[in-house]
């Protein structure tokens, strides 16, 4: 078994052998070979409670986390609602009744999550005076970039620009976004 840790032998953090368990265990640098002792701290894993949104639909489930960790929103995990499994990024953090964007594990009451694995991609097709409205169920990590010719819910077209959830417009020819960052895509008949 191996760890990483903080050597005082080269000063950098590296992975470590353990040579011997106890408290403190011996460890062994691996790039130095350095020997030296230290007390290994194992942090608690806590279920931490999770709203994980998808579309319209929203139920409980658990991500799992270690109690040393600090969470982000827009970080992402892997939460279990009943036997289903979802990769959720995280849209906020409840600490009792308020809300943060940044926070300790061991503080956190809640977090409210939405699927990022398969996300529904919303498209605007113009073709000339008419808009159609696609819709397609994508996995979250599919790329669209903007110039290339894309099909959304069967219909070929060119992307012209991409509206992002966090409110930017991308338009600059090959740029591209991932379908779970994407708030919907614009496209001209091709």
């Amino acid at each position: 078994m191996s760890i990483s840790i903080r050597c005082p032998g080269c000063e950098e953090e590296t992975d470590h052998d353990i040579v011997r368990d106890g408290s403190p265990a011996t460890v062994r640098c691996c790039e130095c070979d350095h020997i030296h002792r230290i007390t290994i701290t194992i942090p608690a894993i806590r279920e931490i409670p999770a709203i994980v949104s998808s579309e319209a639909e929203s139920k409980k489930g658990v991500i799992e986390l270690t109690d040393d960790e600090l969470v982000n929103v827009g970080d992402t995990f892997v939460a279990d609602v009943g036997d289903d499994i979802f990769g959720v990024e995280v849209t906020g953090i409840e600490i009792g009744p308020a809300r943060r964007r940044r926070a300790s594990v061991k503080d956190i009451t809640c977090l409210w999550t939405r699927v990022v694995d398969t996300v529904i991609i919303r498209a605007s097709l113009h073709k000339g005076a008419t808009t159609i409205p696609l819709y397609e169920a994508v996995d979250g990590e599919t790329a669209y970039t903007i110039g290339e010719i894309t099909d959304v819910g069967g219909r070929q077209f060119r992307v012209t620009r991409i509206k992002m959830r966090d409110g930017q417009v991308i338009r600059k020819p090959g740029s591209y976004a991932e379908a779970r960052f994407i708030k919907r895509i614009y496209g001209e008949r091709s």
